[in-house]
This record gives C-alpha cells, structure tokens and sequence, in this order.
C-alpha cells in the first residue's frame, strides 16, 4: 500500500505537468504591416527569439518598389524595419538564413541600365545590413524566384529568363561561391514556356530544381522536376500531369530523401483549378497523392508554398477562391503523411487574400504570411496570421506600425510605461506636449483576447493601470490617440 505522501506527491507532479501544458499555449495573433500604398508579404523566418523576419515588397506606385523586411517580437510587434534597393525596381521572391546567420535574398532588379529585368541576388548581415549583391541576365528579362545554401558552400538560384535559351522563357540555374561570384550557369527549356519555381538540397548534395513546362510533357502545362549534380550537369529530369493543366509551384525534400511537389491543377475532375500535392520516393517512384478530387464548390484554389517539417508534417500555403466572401482567402493545410489533416484555416476579408508560406514556430503552432487587400491601411498590406497548433487563432486583424518601449530609455516617445514588470500595477506616463489628446488604453493577453478598455478620452499625462486581477503571464498594453500609437509589453507576476 502507497503511503499518503506518495500519493500526494504523485497529484503535484501531474496537477504541474498540466499546468506546464496549458501555460506553454502557442502564442496567436492576426496582423497586418505596412506604411506604403502596396505591401505584399512573400516570407517569414522565426527568430532564435521567436520573433520573425517577414519579407515583403513595398511600393508608393507600380512603377517603383522596394525590399522590406520588418523583424518583429514573438508577439508581432515590430521592432525594426529595413527597406532595401536604390533603383526603381528591387522586387523579393525568396529568402534564407545563412550560416553565418545573415539572409540571402534572391528576385529581380532594373537597376543596371540599357537592360530589362535582371537576376537578383542579396545578401546581408544578421542586422539585414547590406553586405553585396549580384545581378544576372541579358537584354530581356531575367527573374530569380528561389535561392538555397547548398551543402559544399555555396548559393543556388532557380528562376527563368527570356535572355537565353531556344525560345520565349526558359529555366535558369545560377550557382555563386559565398561571395556571389558565378561558378557556372544552366538555361533548360525547349519551344515553348519553361520556368523554375523552387529548389531543394537532396541528401546527396545535388539540386532537385521544381519547374513547369510547357514545351514537355502530356498537357498545356505540366510539373517538371530537374535533379541536378553539383556541376549543374543533368541527373534526370521528368514532367508530372495529365492532359489538362498541371501548374508546380513548389518542391520540397521529405524526410526519407524524397521529395514532394504541390502547385494546382485542372486535372482529375477538378471544376476549376484545384489542389495538386504529390509525394515521391528518393527513386522518383510516386508514394501518395491527395485525395480526387480536392474540389467541394467552384472556385480556384491554388497552393504557393510547402513546408516539409522534420516530423514529417506537409504544411502548404496558398489561397481559396469561392468561399461566398466575395474575393480570394488566405489558406492553411497541414496533414500528416498519412493524410491525416491535423490543421486547417482559412482567412480574410470580402477583398482578396493570398499566403505564400507556412511554417511551424518553436511553440508548435503555426505562422502564414501573405497579402490582404482589404485588412490594414494600405491598398494592399503584409498579412501574417500567427494560429495555435489545434488552428484556433485571433479572429480580431490589427495593423501593426510600430512599437515604444520604456519612457526612461526612450524620452523621444511619445508614452512609455513603467515598471515593466510588476504584480499588476503599472503607471502610464504621457508626454506633456500632447496631453491634450484624447486617448484610449487596452489590454490584450498573449492569445490576442482583449482583457481590458478604457475609452473615457482621457487627457491627463498618467494612467494609473491595474492588472492585479489578471493572471501571470505577458500582456500588451496599447496606447493610442488620433495621430499616435504605442505597445508596450508588460509582465505581471507574483512577487
């Protein structure tokens, strides 16, 4: 028989393990970016934080644009803000962490005169200071749409060039040494449109390149994968589809050394375009494929990305159109390799929203990052949808434009708070040239949920805030009147 004490002791630990679970809930948010007329959100990277770096394209007009990348808290709050580019066009497709825990950045320029558009190859410091780049291409234009680090030091870059090859637009592989310095070139193509979307280092260092053809294969389109050695000589290529069109967007390595490939397609009883995802073995012999047919109601679907995690969960991102709201909305899946759908979201307003990835945070939920153009200020704005890993998220979208933090090491601002750390009390300073203002204070906890409002147009130049009844844990507090915004983060904690 147990003694009491053992068995007391047996109710802490589990009652603790509970406790851990609950108190470990992924952080969730809905957030837009973005102070210019046109933003577009292409990537996201998790921080060692577990902040991120989002990649986005920023523009006043459409005849010029920019690089942005805003590195944020966990929370979404922005903590800084790069523009990158000093010609008219510099336009982002895809970005990396490098080991040197710099970015590389690969897209498209028109900075070099006399020329159309050129290969762009970025790479920067862990402060996303510029440290060179590179340009490639003839007279006509030139695109870079992936990069990756490959195993033997160097940079691949797949994309597509109307400058070379037999006709219209063809694939173009590009490999640099860690310098950006060419070591060779590859233009693959035939007779018609050719192009890469995506690349992925096999186990065996050689380069599977994710392409769609026109000029092979059974249809008007088809998938088209190219495994490449490390010399960009040719291992063996092979078209994927049927008689209707078969659009690869992307490929990505599984776990076991294959690989798999999604985009959309207007095959296997699809109404419109519809999900494609097909799986394959290290020998090119196809595993699954997603149930046929994806279609439910009428309306393109379209995957742009897929994030293959080492637990072998498919995370893919792209957009759903037909939904009854009137325009595109962003969507997440992630299943299992048993097909098994552990998450699905969808996303958006009555305007159109797009994702272009998806992937798993330290906290095992999930991060999508895309455009709205309805959600925010601008005409079209970075969205990041931040979801717990059971796909509950704020269902609340918040434009995010900046973060203050302490009044006392930052005197410029126009509020701080302080302590920043307390058992629930916490004093507001505002700065006296603007406490004629007419301000509103709210309080939202780590899962997005607002806690507490006070909307009595207050004018003094402090605010007494009590938190002593709210649970431990961080809380972001906003601050806001009609020409200024602050979010502060604040612990409340036993003492």
């Amino acid at each position: 028989m147990k003694k009491l004490p053992d068995i007391l002791l047996l109710i802490i630990l589990i009652f603790c393990c509970q406790t851990s679970r609950i108190s470990a809930q992924p952080v969730t948010f809905n957030h837009t970016y973005g102070s210019m007329q046109y933003n577009y959100g292409r990537r996201i990277i998790e921080a060692g934080d577990r902040g991120f770096f989002i990649l986005s394209n920023v523009s006043t007009s459409t005849a010029n644009s920019k690089i942005d990348i805003i590195r944020t808290d966990s929370l979404g709050l922005i903590i800084y803000e790069k523009n990158l580019g000093d010609g008219a066009i510099y336009w982002a497709n895809d970005f990396i962490r490098t080991t040197d825990h710099g970015f590389l950045i690969c897209g498209l320029t028109d900075k070099l005169p006399g020329k159309g558009y050129d290969v762009l190859l970025m790479k920067t410091d862990s402060n996303i200071n510029v440290e060179w780049e590179r340009y490639w291409g003839g007279t006509d234009w030139d695109f870079g749409n992936a990069v990756r680090e490959t195993c033997d030091g160097a940079y691949i870059i797949a994309g597509q060039t109307f400058s070379y090859g037999p006709a219209n637009e063809n694939i173009y592989v590009i490999k640099t040494n860690l310098l950006g310095d060419t070591l060779w070139t590859r233009v693959f193509g035939g007779d018609s449109t050719d192009y890469a979307t995506s690349a992925c280092i096999l186990p065996d260092s050689t380069y599977l390149i994710g392409a769609t053809t026109n000029s092979f294969g059974h249809g008007s389109f088809d998938g088209y994968v190219l495994n490449l050695d490390m010399n960009g000589d040719t291992i063996r290529t092979k078209t994927y589809g049927d008689i209707h069109e078969d659009i690869l967007n992307t490929v990505s390595q599984t776990p076991d050394s294959g690989f798999v490939i999604a985009g959309t397609t207007k095959n296997y009883s699809a109404i419109d375009y519809d999900y494609w995802v097909q799986s394959y073995d290290k020998n090119n012999n196809l595993k699954w494929k997603m149930p046929e047919p994806w279609e439910i109601i009428p309306g393109d679907n379209i995957i742009n990305n897929i994030t293959v995690t080492d637990s072998s969960r498919y995370l893919l991102a792209g957009y759903v159109n037909g939904q009854g709201n009137g325009g595109k909305e962003t969507v997440f899946l992630a299943f299992d390799e048993n097909h098994v759908f552990v998450c699905s979201r969808t996303a958006g307003s009555s305007e159109d929203e797009e994702g272009f990835q998806a992937i798993q945070t330290a906290d095992r939920g999930y991060a999508i990052v895309g455009y709205s153009d309805e959600l925010g200020t601008g005409l079209a704005n970075i969205y990041v949808v931040k979801i717990g890993d059971d796909c509950s998220f704020s269902s609340t979208t918040e434009h995010i434009t900046g973060t203050e933090e302490n009044l006392i090491s930052q005197p410029s601002c126009f509020a701080g708070i302080y302590p920043s750390i307390s058992s629930g009390e916490y004093v507001l300073h505002f700065s006296e040239n603007q406490i004629s203002e007419q301000y509103s204070i709210s309080v939202f906890n780590i899962l997005g949920q607002n806690i507490f409002n006070d909307d009595s147009e207050l004018r003094t130049g402090e605010y007494k805030l009590d938190l002593t009844d709210a649970a431990d844990g961080m809380y972001i507090v906003t601050l806001t009147s009609a020409t200024n915004k602050s979010s502060f983060k604040v612990i409340k904690e036993k003492r």
